[in-house]
Formats: C-alpha cells, sequence, structure tokens
C-alpha cells in the first residue's frame, strides 16, 4: 500500500511536531527538577506510539479509498475495526507506559500528535481564508467595472440596426 505525497508530508509534519513538543516536554521536566529516565522512555514511547497510530490511519483511509463504490458498507466497516485497532494499540501503549515509565509524561505526550493536527487544521484554515480574501481584493468590484459594458436590463429598445422603408422587418411591402 502506498501512501500519496500529500499524506507522507503531513505524516512528516506530525511525527516533527509531535518529537517538538516531547523535547519540550521533557525541557520542561527538566526545569521543574522532576526529570528521571523514566520521564524520558515514558515521553518517548508515548510519542512513537502517537505516530504509528498516525500512520495506520493514513494507511487505513488509503486502503479504504481503494474499495469499489459498490462496497462501500465494507469500507466503512474496514475504517470501524481500524479504528477499534488502532485504540487498543493506545491502550497497549499507555498501559506499558504508565506501568513502567511515568505516567504524567507518558499521557502528556500521547495528545501531542492530536494536538499537532489541530494547530496544522487552524493554520490551513487561516491560510487559505487569507489567501481567499487576497484573491477577492485583487478582483474588480462592480463599482470599477466599466458601465459601457454592461447589458440594457431593459426597456431600451435596439436602434442599432434602422429598418429601412418597406422592408420584410416593417411589414410593408413597397415592391
Amino acid at each position: 500500500m502506498k501512501l500519496n505525497p500529500s499524506d507522507r508530508r503531513e505524516l512528516g509534519w506530525v511525527a516533527l511536531g509531535t518529537l517538538a513538543l516531547t523535547a519540550v516536554e521533557i525541557g520542561v521536566f527538566f526545569a521543574l527538577g522532576y526529570y528521571t529516565p523514566k520521564a524520558l522512555y515514558g515521553a518517548i514511547l508515548s510519542a512513537a506510539g502517537g505516530i504509528v497510530e498516525m500512520f495506520l490511519l493514513a494507511v487505513a483511509v488509503t486502503r479504504a479509498h481503494s474499495y469499489p463504490p459498490e462496497a462501500q458498507a465494507a469500507a466503512k466497516g474496514f475504517l470501524k475495526l481500524s479504528y477499534f485497532a488502532r485504540m487498543m494499540f493506545l491502550l497497549a501503549v499507555l498501559a506499558v507506559g504508565v506501568i513502567l515509565f511515568n505516567p504524567v509524561s507518558t499521557l502528556i505526550t500521547i495528545i501531542f500528535p492530536r494536538t499537532v493536527i489541530i494547530v496544522q487544521t487552524a493554520v490551513g484554515k487561516q491560510k487559505a481564508a487569507s489567501a481567499s480574501f487576497s484573491s477577492a481584493a485583487d478582483e474588480p468590484t462592480e463599482t470599477e467595472t466599466d458601465e459601457t459594458d454592461a447589458p440594457d436590463e431593459g426597456g431600451a429598445e435596439d436602434i442599432s440596426e434602422p429598418e429601412a422603408k418597406g422592408s420584410e422587418k416593417d411589414g410593408t411591402d413597397e415592391n
């Protein structure tokens, strides 16, 4: 199963953001005096689990899109099964991290992939809104358009072609 380049790029951003937030978390633990190797290992385990879960989500969605249109029910069932399996995976990661390592660092780090996605979505919407605003500002408004190019709204007679006396349009025949 091959992921789209855009999916791979998004997964890369999620992984990078998760690792950056994990580093900040460990720095905060260190600054507050709560740093232990167990805090580091719990954070690393939880970050890796969150990144793997996002990868599995991308694979599941890509695979569900490959189903034929007549198998929509099967695709939905597959996504539900995938969701259940991914949540069980995260539960197992959390259980190991809470039992063997620092529970606080493990529980905090597991939300980082979702946090990165929320921030990406918000920034993407903000960029899209500013891009559409700037492109709308470049287009001329109704008052800036040339008034002579506007078609007549009605009521005005067509005077572009005068009718010759005795023509078929006039209704009289002089011949």
